[in-house]
This record gives C-alpha cells, sequence and structure tokens, in this order.
C-alpha cells in the first residue's frame, strides 16, 4: 500500500483528461477521498499562462453550469406534482389552482434540485484542474493511494468500469520503501575490490 511511501497504488491511464476527469468523479463518488486522488506526470498544460487559467476557468464554470442546469432538469418535475398536490389538497382543485401549485412547486424543485447538484460536486484531487484544459495533448494518468482494504474494494471496481486505455496495480510499494534499495554484493566470490 502507499500510504507511507506516498505514491499511488492503482494508476488508470485515460486517453484524455475528460474521461480522466469523470474517472476521479466517479471515485469520488464512491468514497475516496480526494487527498489519496492525483493526476500523474509532470506534463503542463500547453495553454500555459493566462490563457491556460481562462481555459481552466472556463471549463471549471462549464462544468459546474452542467450541473446546476442538470438539478434544475431533476427537481422541476417532482417539484410541480408535489406542489400541484399540496395546494389541491390545500384548496378546491381547479385548474388555477392546481397551475400555481405547480409553479411553485417547480420553483421550489428547482433550487431543491441545484442544492443537491452541487453538494455532490466531487473532491478536488492534486492537480484537478489540469483535467479541465481542453488542449492538454495525449494521455492523463490517475493514481489511487490506498491506505486501507476498503479503499482498494472501493477504487478497483470503478477505475475497472472506467474508460481507461490501461489499469496497473502496484501490489505493495511501502515495502520496498521499508526494505530499501538492494545492496550490491560485487563481483561473484565477495572479493573486495582493491
Amino acid at each position: 500500500m502507499g500510504e507511507r511511501s506516498g505514491f499511488p497504488d492503482l494508476i488508470a491511464v485515460h486517453r484524455d483528461g475528460r474521461s480522466a476527469r469523470e474517472t476521479i468523479e466517479r471515485l469520488s463518488r464512491a468514497g475516496i477521498d480526494g487527498g489519496a486522488i492525483e493526476l500523474l506526470g509532470a506534463r503542463e498544460v500547453v495553454t500555459a499562462g493566462r490563457y491556460g487559467d481562462r481555459q481552466v476557468d472556463r471549463g471549471s464554470s462549464l462544468v459546474l453550469g452542467g450541473r446546476v442546469l442538470r438539478g434544475i432538469a431533476w427537481g422541476l418535475p417532482p417539484g410541480m406534482v408535489f406542489g400541484a398536490i399540496v395546494l389541491a389538497v390545500a384548496a378546491e382543485p381547479s385548474g388555477p389552482v392546481l397551475l400555481a401549485g405547480a409553479a411553485g412547486g417547480a420553483g421550489l424543485g428547482a433550487i431543491l434540485g441545484i442544492l443537491l447538484a452541487l453538494l455532490t460536486v466531487p473532491t478536488m484531487a492534486s492537480s484537478w484542474e489540469r483535467t479541465f484544459a481542453p488542449m492538454v495533448p495525449g494521455g492523463v494518468a490517475v493514481g489511487v493511494r490506498v491506505d486501507a482494504a476498503r479503499t482498494r474494494r472501493r477504487a478497483l471496481p470503478v477505475l475497472r468500469r472506467a474508460a481507461v486505455h490501461s489499469l496497473l496495480e502496484i501490489v505493495d510499494l511501502d515495502r520496498f520503501v521499508d526494505d530499501g534499495p538492494v545492496a550490491d554484493e560485487g563481483p561473484a566470490g565477495g572479493g573486495a575490490d582493491p
């Protein structure tokens, strides 16, 4: 396990940043802490500088805006039904009463849907913002540090179902850190160099 070494135990290589971001979201929903998820590689965003910052900000805004719209879509229908039923029970059922109840319920449902959608935004991983850059070329590797068997049980099914190019599991990296490097015993025969 990579708890002490700080290195990831599970490495999933994705074809692009979008699929890596989806995997990070799924890992977060599966209960993996954001501090255990990181993007690997020394590669920087191609659109560096102020333009790169604008690209990242725009990507983040689009994702949050999409969540808000999804929350409205989730909340409107049940809110309209709930509002129409409540007002029909409280007052005499008629067309205007049902419309007024549906309108009020739609507003309440939209607010609750937005709230729930924003509350489900995943925890942020290290270098998470790099997955928002649309011009990052090539694959993006997502690493997960496993500090307990439960984390492994939660992460592996998510990574196996994700759109990954390859998945690598390092059995026990801490064992190598604990043992240290293998000592060089010198040439055969054990003789010392002159």
